[in-house]
């Protein structure tokens, strides 16, 4: 199970779109937007342009961030930061929440606002955060052992990690570079409803 983020910002938003489209058409059913470099009606338009294209293929878009944003561009539903899931006072009214949690306490906190899934990481070392520290899957599978909720493991991971990331207890895997590398008949398939 697999999510996909967003990267518009590195690759440009026509040539991301061409590769959305592609990941699209080989099966990958959930998208984040995640763009924090575009504002305004630029960034409107991408969302909306992202969720045209992934309803057309019947798969799901998180917008992160903006309520407003995400029920402008007809998102399936709100991906909340790490900051906006601890100022949270209630679950936002979308059919889909998820959250970006770093530790015990962000992961029992989206559970409790009665997030769908959370994403936690980063599991290993990437390029965007390089010297970050990371959790290692030993820590991950102990943060996310107690809970009910799905967890996709991020962080410097790709489809071959799949397999390490369930072991470990992850529901699947939220991938931003690696999901936009693969060859067309190589991208990675998510299932699109709860529990999956």
């Amino acid at each position: 199970v697999f999510m996909g983020i967003t990267q518009a910002s590195q690759l440009g938003e026509a040539a991301f779109l061409g590769r959305l489209d592609a990941a699209l058409a080989a099966g990958l059913r959930l998208v984040q937007v995640r763009e924090h470099t575009l504002a305004g009606d630029r960034l409107e338009a991408f969302a909306r342009a992202v969720v045209q294209r992934a309803h057309r293929a019947g798969a799901l878009v998180m917008i992160n961030g903006s309520e407003d944003l995400a029920r402008r561009a007809g998102a399936d539903g709100l991906h909340l930061s790490a900051s906006a899931l601890r100022s949270a006072h209630a679950r936002p009214a979308f059919e889909w929440v998820g959250a970006s949690c770093h530790d015990a306490d962000q992961l029992a906190r989206a559970q409790a606002l009665g997030c769908d899934f959370a994403v936690l990481g980063p599991v290993l070392p990437t390029r965007s955060h390089p010297g970050a520290a990371t959790l290692g899957w030993e820590a991950f599978a102990a943060q996310v052992e107690p809970l009910e909720l799905p967890v996709f493991a991020l962080g410097g991971l790709g489809p071959g990690d799949l397999e390490i990331a369930r072991a470990h207890g992850a529901h699947g895997i939220a991938m931003q570079r690696a999901a936009w590398q693969l060859a067309p008949g190589d991208a990675p398939v998510i299932a699109s409803g709860r529990g999956a």
